[in-house]
């Protein structure tokens, strides 16, 4: 990422008049940066290749979401529209595949914020599951437990144990469009309600993204209305009961990646030192004690939906 001048990137994708660039540290992935021009504010992205080891994939799948969201005749939830040059929503620059999209500004967070997180995520996807949508894959068996398993160190490996033969529940379930990143942050409520950081989005089962929806904190009765308003039926039973297992899974697969980051020279979370993850890690762990001991979510889920 030497000698990167922004400028003159933003210039490529048709943006001039620009104010000022800067660097945006709050993503685990990507290089992002947030540029101010006299015509509005864009995002800046480079993909993290090593991350993203077919970005073209990434960028398809991106393109077929923003034309389904804006073919669906609808504009309550609505997802970035990205800047388009040479026909193409990406340029590939020395080795870098580089992006820009139109910043949306956080707004006051509404009260019912909870309930239009899981709406939000609900229904996309109710919308990329209503056509024949394929969205190619971004980062092979992403969420798949026992690959993370399979890598921890010896003393984690009884706290997962116990939890390997609960997730069965996944074998005879479908698999559809999700998000896969469906975490509370990546909701942003402007003049409409935003789903934002894109480039998981593919095949992948529904528990994990309402997991990760209340994983990542808020009413849980409200998120769990929203989200089943927004998928609106599309669920069958078996789904629906698999949804409190999602909870369990996502936390597990997001400790055992922090663990793994503690040991590993090549760290998925390359912002992150070693002790940052070892502590996020424990954090994740006293979370999932908490859930694997709160039965009342299932009697949620249930009046929900």
């Amino acid at each position: 990422m030497k000698n990167i001048n922004t400028y003159e990137i933003l210039n490529l994708f048709g943006i001039h008049d620009i104010l000022n660039v800067s660097s945006i540290k709050t993503g685990h992935i990507n290089h992002t940066f947030l540029a101010d021009c006299r015509n509005g504010k864009y995002i800046l992205q480079s993909l993290n290749r090593k991350i993203f080891k077919n970005p073209y994939a990434v960028m398809n799948n991106i393109a077929k979401i923003e034309q389904t969201f804006r073919s669906s005749g609808q504009n309550k939830i609505t997802v970035p529209h990205y800047v388009k040059t040479e026909n193409k929503s990406f340029l590939e620059i020395n080795g870098e595949i580089w992006r820009v999209y139109e910043y949306t500004e956080n707004s006051k967070i509404p009260e019912n914020h909870d309930y239009l997180t899981g709406f939000a995520f609900g229904k996309f996807i109710n919308l990329m599951n209503s056509k024949n949508i394929i969205l190619e894959d971004t980062i092979e068996n992403f969420h798949d437990f026992n690959k993370y398993y399979n890598r921890i160190p010896n003393e984690f490996l009884k706290r997962f144990d116990k939890l390997r033969g609960k997730f069965e529940i996944f074998n005879n379930i479908p698999k559809r469009n999700v998000h896969n990143d469906a975490k509370a942050d990546n909701i942003i409520f402007g003049k409409s309600t935003t789903i934002i950081d894109l480039d998981t989005a593919m095949n992948g089962f529904v528990a994990i993204d309402y997991g990760d929806i209340i994983r990542s904190g808020g009413n849980i009765i409200n998120i769990t209305r929203g989200f089943a308003d927004g998928l609106d039926g599309l669920l069958s039973e078996d789904e629906i009961n698999s949804l409190y297992y999602g909870i369990l899974y996502v936390i597990s697969e997001l400790a055992m990646r922090y663990i793994i980051d503690c040991v590993s020279d090549e760290r998925y979370f390359s912002a992150t030192s070693p002790q940052q993850c070892h502590k996020r890690a424990e954090e994740l762990l006293i979370q999932l004690d908490y859930f694997e001991n709160n039965s009342d979510i299932q009697n949620i889920i249930i009046k929900s939906f």
